[in-house]
């Protein structure tokens, strides 16, 4: 059973592919963040290991899907990062698991997520496994920054690219789940620019009440009713630097409204501050947004936290006061 209804079309190719005895010795599952690149490759891998395959998907029944469904199965090597990094001794245990023999007679599949984090060496490691693929082993590479990619590996995997989940599919399966009501999933979907696992995370973690709450504190900045220090101490005592990136997002579409780039109905208002009449500016908008991208990139270093929000609040005070 296919979780999410936006990988059907994705599955069906793949299917496709093992039926005809088409499969591609390497795929690449490229596309933004939260879009189940990773969920993705695991269901191709029990399709693939399936002994009694058909039109319909895995049969559940046979020695393969019980293993799978156990997590036992030995054919379904999966490749993570360690500390951010995928090492090159990790990419060479995988190339002397890729010689031996399925052990159920069934393909031997390969998934590296997040494969943008291979370092050179580990990449050049792959390569040689990518060039000469044995029988009936497939690599399955995951990427939100296909950029990154070396070109020669890029070159020599099948790409399926993950587009855009439509709206209206999205909406109707987070509705379905009983996520949310209709316009708490309206504004989840609009924060996480209609990203669907981001929108889940955000319905099942509250994030937006959190959100909500953060833009509350933004508005009693610049209405002299709190003070930078009060806000600092209360984010960070309750974690509320996290859903920055989503006061981000919601911005950028406040921006792209004011130049008649979002669709009527886009933007749905989450707190007080939007009657504010200077968030107009466009231009102090976007530099802000960018001031909380250099905050939460200068998050991850040593400097100390309380200094770089105290910072990024007294910016968006002069800035909009």
């Amino acid at each position: 059973m296919i979780q999410y209804p936006w990988l059907q079309e994705y599955i069906n190719q793949w299917l496709g592919f093992l039926l005809n005895q088409k499969v591609p010795h390497a795929l690449l599952l490229s596309g933004s963040k939260g879009f189940a690149k990773k969920e993705l490759a695991q269901l191709m891998a029990h399709y693939a290991i399936c002994e009694s395959l058909t039109d319909k998907g895995p049969c559940q029944t046979c020695k393969g899907c019980q293993l799978y469904n156990s997590g036992n199965h030995t054919d379904i090597i999966t490749i993570t990062a360690e500390k951010e990094i995928i090492k090159v001794d990790q990419i060479r245990n995988l190339t002397k698991s890729v010689v031996l023999s399925s052990t159920r007679n069934q393909y031997k599949i390969m998934i590296i997520e997040d494969a943008e984090k291979m370092n050179t060496a580990s990449a050049n490691a792959l390569l040689k496994t990518l060039e000469e693929p044995p029988t009936n082993v497939v690599l399955i590479l995951t990427t939100s920054e296909i950029s990154y990619l070396l070109p020669t590996i890029k070159s020599r995997c099948f790409k399926i690219n993950l587009k855009s989940v439509n709206g209206k599919l999205l909406n109707n399966f987070l509705i379905d789940d009983k996520l949310g009501s209709p316009e708490d999933i309206k504004q989840a979907m609009m924060l996480a620019n209609n990203s669907p696992l981001e929108t889940i995370k955000i319905l099942e973690n509250n994030s937006l009440k959190e959100v909500k709450l953060v833009l509350d504190d933004l508005n009693q900045l610049i209405n002299n009713q709190s003070t930078v220090l009060d806000v600092s101490k209360h984010w960070i005592k309750n974690g509320q630097t996290k859903n920055l990136i989503f006061v981000a997002n919601y911005f950028l579409k406040i921006v792209k409204q004011f130049n008649g780039i979002n669709q009527k109905g886009e933007i749905s208002p989450l707190s007080n501050l939007e009657k504010n009449k200077k968030l107009i500016n466009a231009t102090k908008l976007l530099g802000f947004i960018r001031k909380i991208n250099v905050y939460l990139n200068r998050g991850r270093t040593s400097l100390k936290p309380e200094l770089l929000l105290e910072e990024l609040l007294i910016a968006w005070k002069n800035d909009f006061q």
